[in-house]
């Protein structure tokens, strides 16, 4: 299940305004740079809430500015906002994973290597910290909460006692 958290319009606009910034980019710069496929005054008109953005257009501006659609949104869940106490990997159900996924591969030979550094044998189950977290995020090509969520759709995550 998806969760999507709720947000004023007000709050998408800022969220886009501040991606622009983050790039260090003005108005008149993003109009230059997309060579005025995008125009600062209704770029200013989407920051400002006085136009409304088509989910098309969304989707080209996230494009242009080289960011996930969902963080041009402020849709990005954040990890380290609701922090965990403890993460823990079910080995064992890695077994169970297709073995011609790359991202499976991956996240098998990630255990096996974490383990052999943390001279953990007992094979049924990793503790992940949150420099794992990340990790495992880069080898899937994916965010913190988007790793983990694939982690426990795959049942590899231990529930909570």
């Amino acid at each position: 299940m998806i969760i999507i958290p709720e947000l004023s319009i007000e709050e998408i606009a800022a969220s886009i305004k501040a991606v622009r910034k983050a790039k260090g980019l003005t108005l008149r710069e993003v109009e230059e740079k997309s060579g005025g496929v995008w125009k600062a005054v209704v770029i200013g008109s989407y920051e400002r809430c006085d136009r409304a953005l088509s989910v098309k257009k969304a989707i080209t501006l996230a494009n242009f500015y080289q960011v996930p659609l969902d963080e041009l949104l402020g849709l990005r869940k954040d990890v380290r906002a609701t922090p965990r106490e403890k993460i823990t990997l079910d080995i064992r159900a890695t077994t169970n994973l297709a073995p011609s996924d790359s991202e499976s591969t991956n996240i098998r030979n990630f255990a096996t290597l974490i383990c052999a550094k943390r001279r953990d044998w007992n094979g049924e189950v990793l503790s992940i910290r949150n420099s794992d977290l990340t990790t495992i995020a880069l080898l899937l090509n994916k965010d913190e909460a988007t790793s983990y969520d694939w982690l426990l759709n795959r049942g590899l995550l231990l529930a909570k006692p």
